[in-house]
């Protein structure tokens, strides 16, 4: 049994389709994904129906998904996010929203993984884990050896004991005296400066955790972005990576 996990794919189809094809490819036996599927890109729709009506199995919630399905003001986003925002709730039917606003906070994968999309241990504050003094309280609040989480869009991994917490992520045999909490970097918009989508596969009874870098169409996205009149920015950094 494989776990395929991704996350933040942030509306960006083309990076979706390259990243699923690549699971099914590695011979993933089930798909998560930890969250934030629209907002920033420009094919919110088809990321959420593509979601809504495929094999993966289980998705929590990002923020940018709450805001999405939300009535109320955006959150304090920067003006290029409002902007995507705004954007997406115009174009979003009824029954994304729905969908979107109805996502768990967190899940439990038998006795396997934990799944967030921020921290585990103040979920819906939205707080990012960026260092060993972030991640220590969702660490501790760990009841399975492996949380996978998002939000920061950099693949990394902190580590309850050991050398190298906080590291940038890469292939990795689990210790099993150790907690993990693996960030799975994004599908739609890396950060690390690597272009490529993102995907994670964990082997739990390997004890294996590897992460992929997948090429997609870059250009095809950004192309989308420009044509909808979306900040040109957005565009540029995918293909920055940053």
């Amino acid at each position: 049994m494989s776990y395929a996990i991704l996350g933040d794919i942030h509306a960006n189809i083309e990076a979706l389709t390259a990243v699923l094809a690549e699971a099914g490819r590695l011979g993933a036996d089930r798909i998560f994904c930890v969250g934030d599927v629209v907002g920033y890109n420009a094919s919110p729709v088809e990321c959420v129906d593509l979601l809504m009506g495929s094999e993966i199995e289980g998705v929590v919630l990002g923020n940018h998904d709450a805001a999405a399905a939300g009535e109320s003001d955006l959150p304090c986003y920067n003006p290029m996010a409002a902007a995507s925002m705004a954007w997406t709730r115009a174009r979003l039917r009824p029954e994304q929203r729905r969908w979107l606003g109805a996502l768990p906070m967190s899940i439990r994968v038998d006795d396997d993984m934990t799944l967030v999309h921020a921290s585990l241990e103040s979920p819906g504050l939205w707080s990012y884990v960026l260092d060993d003094e972030s991640a220590r309280g969702s660490l501790e609040m760990l009841d399975t050896q492996v949380c996978f989480y998002g939000h920061v869009h950099i693949p990394r991994v902190f580590r309850s004991n050991g050398p190298g917490s906080g590291a940038p992520l890469a292939d990795i045999r689990l210790d099993p005296g150790t907690r993990y909490l693996i960030n799975v970097g994004s599908v739609g918009q890396p950060r690390d400066r690597d272009p490529r989508a993102a995907l994670v596969i964990f082997d739990p009874a390997a004890g294996t955790v590897a992460l992929h870098r997948v090429e997609y169409d870059v250009d095809g996205a950004c192309r989308r972005i420009l044509d909808a009149g979306l900040p040109s920015r957005l565009a540029e950094r995918l293909k920055e990576g940053r």
